[in-house]
């Protein structure tokens, strides 16, 4: 588990562009192996467990489309294939210049083929990402004996953070 998780989670946490994050009381970056002892919870604890679960969850939402566009975009594809084939065998005995649409079949089909691949990936990636930060930030908080129950309610917003209402309860673990 990396220190700066822990300094995520803390009040004392300052960042620096030329160091990182710092402790606001030492003024040094963490050096501690499992637990700070100088760790102080408080509101920043909150907003970075609701805005992880939360950037988790809106990934989350997002497979059963991602995993539509993806058969879809195949499907299509492939359909475009063989309709270039077809063509391809019904153009051979006419000039050169027929062959320019199944070549444009052929393109539209491979970028299809990019599109859904690429959104697949895309959510895999993010996926990724969104799951180590939740489980670091979770490790974190159990190096303290700490858990929570969390109910996430998404309100309604297009682009970047996702906004949502939380109801976050602390607890220590016995």
């Amino acid at each position: 588990m990396e220190p700066h998780w822990h300094c995520e989670l803390c009040e004392h946490q300052d960042v620096n562009l030329k160091e990182g994050n710092i402790c606001g009381l030492t003024g040094n970056k963490p050096n501690f192996t499992n637990t700070c002892h100088k760790i102080e919870f408080g509101e920043r604890r909150k907003e970075k467990i609701v805005d992880t679960n939360a950037k988790f969850q809106k990934v989350l939402k997002n497979e059963w489309w991602v995993y539509s566009y993806f058969v879809l975009f195949n499907i299509f594809a492939i359909a475009l294939f063989y309709l270039d084939y077809l063509f391809l065998d019904y153009l051979k005995h006419f000039f050169l210049m027929a062959y320019a649409v199944p070549i444009f079949i052929a393109a539209i089909a491979i970028t299809l083929l990019g599109m859904g691949w690429g959104a697949l990936n895309n959510y895999r990636n993010n996926l990724s990402i969104a799951k180590a930060n939740k489980n670091e930030a979770d490790l974190a908080l159990s190096a303290y004996n700490i858990d929570y129950k969390l109910k996430l309610d998404f309100l309604k917003s297009f682009h970047g953070d996702p906004k949502v209402k939380s109801d976050l309860q602390f607890y220590y673990k016995e």
